[in-house]
């Protein structure tokens, strides 16, 4: 509170700070004229070919799911059976892991 009374008795109560006449009258021709010419960036130049390439890419595979979903030669996919017992099965799946008659028997028992 020293200071504000302190303050007000150097200063007063008058606003020291003074705007000149017609200062903003031309404030916006002066800012203007202080800014730089834009030059056009660079960057968006090399991006528009990328951009229309993205687009051909996204359009060729469009068109390709297209013809193979649409295709009138496409045969539909019929599910194959075979008949195998479980004991080929079985003997062809204990060939493929090597087992023998011996490992079969401690895997399938209880202990």
């Amino acid at each position: 509170m020293n200071e504000e009374k302190y303050i007000e008795e150097k200063v007063g109560r008058r606003n020291p700070f003074v705007v000149p006449e017609g200062y903003f009258d031309t404030f916006a021709d002066q800012m203007m004229a202080s800014l730089p010419e834009r030059q056009p960036q660079a960057k968006r130049l090399w991006l528009r070919p990328l951009r229309y390439a993205a687009a051909v890419v996204c359009l060729f595979m469009l068109g390709a799911m297209a013809w193979f979903a649409f295709s009138p030669d496409k045969q539909p996919l019929q599910a194959k059976t075979v008949n195998v017992s479980t004991d080929v099965a079985f003997d062809e799946a204990a060939d493929y892991v090597m087992l023998d008659n011996s490992d079969i028997y401690a895997c399938l028992s209880d202990e």
